[in-house]
């Protein structure tokens, strides 16, 4: 009885601790400017408006055939 339920325990502790690491850097992806503060997660980087207009890139448009389009 005891080792299946250590054996549980084991597993959401390695699961905790992959989720709680998973997603911190080493260092910030953008240098920051002198005097700014950096939050080290992935939230800072994904919601910075400018920074993600600088680096995206345009998506290619797919061409439509007439031939597939209509009704069903």
């Amino acid at each position: 009885m005891k080792r299946p339920i250590l054996a549980v325990a084991a597993a959401i502790l390695v699961l905790f601790v992959i989720a709680a690491f998973g997603c911190t850097e080493g260092e910030p992806a953008v240098t920051p400017v002198e005097g700014e503060v950096v939050a080290s997660s992935c939230v800072s980087c994904h919601s910075d408006k400018d920074l993600l207009k600088a680096v995206a890139s345009p998506e290619p448009e797919e061409a439509v055939s007439e031939a597939t389009t209509g009704e069903g």
